[in-house]
């Protein structure tokens, strides 16, 4: 109890630091959400196997016709310990994959959505560098094999799934 104390004293003054809107954000969070964030910025090594603590942080994108959820998950490696899910509040579709400035009829622009994505995921506080693994799931079928990329040992193809809804 005396490392909790002492943590919780250094998390008090780490918050006078932080800058209003960061600390209004923050204040308006569950619990849950500040402890599986906290989780995730201060992992141990994810290579040091032989930690208790060492998870694999990986983020589920269900990517809808008008919405994209998501769910973030703190796994432990080799299935020590508890899983940590954390639902992400979903964004229109549109937000992430569409450029409003474009002057095509369906305003997709794909090379802005990896920037679009991780202002997102920082504003619900996670950082992108941080995360494992991410898994796709998307409406119809991918063919894996007119697929570009040249490794597909990669990709796994699981059908018919339920949303995260």
């Amino acid at each position: 109890w005396v490392f909790r104390l002492r943590l919780s004293f250094r998390f008090a003054l780490a918050a006078l630091r932080l800058s209003e809107a960061a600390a209004a954000n923050a204040a308006g969070r569950p619990t849950d959400w500040l402890a599986v964030t906290l989780q995730m910025a201060l992992r141990p090594n994810a290579d040091d196997d032989d930690s208790p603590m060492a998870e694999e942080y990986v983020l589920a994108i269900d990517v809808g016709g008008t919405r994209t959820k998501f769910l973030l998950c703190a796994m432990p490696l080799r299935g020590r310990g508890p899983v940590h899910v954390r639902h992400l509040p979903p964004v229109p579709t549109a937000q992430l994959w569409q450029n409003p400035q474009l002057e095509t009829d369906d305003k997709f622009e794909p090379e802005g959505a990896p920037h679009r994505f991780r202002e997102y995921l920082r504003g619900c506080g996670v950082e992108s560098e941080g995360l494992d693994r991410l898994i796709f799931a998307v409406p119809g079928t991918v063919d894996l094999m007119t697929e570009s990329s040249s490794d597909r040992s990669d990709y796994t193809v699981v059908k018919n799934t339920p949303s995260m809804s």
